[in-house]
């Protein structure tokens, strides 16, 4: 059975991921497309996303290890968005004393060794003038954001996913980034 091609999407808040997946899944480019577990549990929990402890980020990562393990099955290409990295850049910022075994634990994904990576890179202002979740305090979103932002290509080189990534820089127009997306997942197969 062929192994499915996976794309993953990390990228601060603000940085095009949901709108990308979306574009490329209703496209026809994306055969299934995994949202981003974190972002789906604030939405049904409201929480403060800047104070979530261990637990949370162990949670988190064993949602996606399930899902990992689901998707194994599965043909054509997978997006997913923020997937493992990303996770790991949320864990890094609010609880640094468990990347250790965020890392032991997301390195046996069963998808971990067929993975690509588009890494989105965005700016402080442009994160402060896109938020819309955080509209009433754009300022910590772009300073919290900005720091996952800068903690995405350490996360990527501990998962041996750097030289299998791609950045991009989506400060431009979506119509820009979008056609830099297409290209870079050609560039994978």
């Amino acid at each position: 059975m062929e192994e499915p091609k996976i794309i993953f999407f990390c990228g601060p808040h603000c940085s095009g991921k949901s709108s990308i997946l979306t574009q490329l899944y209703e496209e026809g480019i994306f055969s299934a497309w995994g949202n981003e577990i974190g972002k789906e549990l604030f939405y049904q929990r409201g929480f403060d996303t800047a104070k979530q402890d261990e637990a949370f980020e162990l949670e988190v990562s064993q949602k996606e290890l399930e899902r990992d393990a689901a998707y194994v099955h599965r043909r054509g290409m997978i997006g997913i968005e923020s997937w493992h990295p990303g996770n790991l850049a949320y864990a890094m910022v609010r609880n640094p004393n468990s990347v250790p075994k965020l890392v032991s634990g997301m390195m046996r994904s069963p998808l971990i060794s067929n993975a690509y990576g588009i890494r989105l890179s965005v700016s402080r202002e442009i994160i402060f003038n896109r938020t819309k979740t955080f509209k009433d305090d754009p300022g910590w979103a772009a300073d919290f954001y900005t720091k996952i932002d800068g903690c995405l290509d350490v996360c990527l080189t501990k998962l041996n996913l750097w030289e299998r990534s791609v950045c991009i820089d989506a400060d431009r127009d979506f119509d820009t980034v979008i056609k830099e997306v297409k290209e870079a997942i050609g560039s994978f197969f």
